[in-house]
C-alpha cells in the first residue's frame, strides 16, 4: 500500500506553514507551468488549496480535486473567506476523476504520484480529461533524504515517471529542487 499523507490534528501546518512555503516555492513552480488565462486547470489531490488557490489567479477556472474530507473543507473555507470565485473543491478519487474527457487545459498532479495505489491509471485519467496536447505537470518528492515528507522507499524517481508516461505524453521541461522535482509534461 503507498504511503498517504494523513490529515492530522497538524495538516494545515505541515501543508500551508513556512517550512513547505520555503521548500516549495510558489513564485518558481507555478510560473514554470505555462498557465494561460483561458486555462480550465484540475488540481488532483489539491489538499488544501496550496497550489489551486494561486493557480486560480492566473487562470479561467481550477477544479480541486481532493479524496479526504477534511481538507476539503478547509480548502472550501479559504475558497469563501478569499472570494475566490473560480475554484470548485470536489470530492473525488485520483484514479476515477470526475471530469468529462478533453475538458481541461492543464492537469496538477502535485504530491500524490507516490501515494496513487496504480500510477498507470492515474496517467491514463489525466490523458483522458485533458484536450489534445493539454499539459500535465507532476510534481513530487526526490528519492532522497528530505526534512519532510514520505518514507524514501515510497517516493518514486522523476525517471520512473517519465518512463510510466511513455505514450501518453512527451516531456516538456523538468525542474529539479532540494525537496521536490517538476515535469511538465504535452499530451501525446
Amino acid at each position: 500500500m503507498p504511503h498517504r499523507m494523513e490529515p492530522r490534528d497538524d495538516f494545515v501546518e505541515r501543508l500551508e506553514g513556512p517550512d513547505r512555503a520555503a521548500a516549495l516555492p510558489l513564485d518558481r513552480i507555478i510560473p514554470s507551468m505555462s498557465l494561460s488565462s483561458s486555462d480550465t486547470v484540475v488540481d488532483v489531490g489539491s489538499g488544501t488549496g496550496y497550489f489551486s488557490l494561486p493557480m486560480s489567479r492566473l487562470v479561467r477556472r481550477v477544479v480541486a480535486l481532493d479524496l479526504e474530507p477534511k481538507m476539503l473543507r478547509h480548502l472550501s473555507g479559504r475558497v469563501r473567506n478569499e472570494g475566490v470565485e473560480n475554484a470548485e473543491p470536489v470530492q473525488a478519487d485520483a484514479l476515477a476523476l470526475p471530469i468529462a474527457s478533453a475538458a481541461a487545459d492543464h492537469v496538477l498532479a502535485a504530491f500524490i504520484y507516490h501515494e496513487v495505489q496504480d500510477p498507470a491509471s492515474l496517467l491514463r485519467e489525466c490523458a483522458r480529461v485533458l484536450v489534445p496536447s493539454g499539459r500535465l505537470t507532476v510534481i513530487d518528492f526526490q528519492k532522497r533524504e528530505t526534512a519532510f515528507g514520505p518514507p524514501l522507499r515510497d517516493r518514486v524517481t522523476p525517471e520512473e515517471v517519465v518512463k510510466a508516461a511513455q505514450g501518453l505524453f512527451a516531456v516538456v521541461s523538468s525542474v529539479d529542487g532540494e525537496v521536490y522535482y517538476q515535469i511538465e509534461l504535452a499530451k501525446a
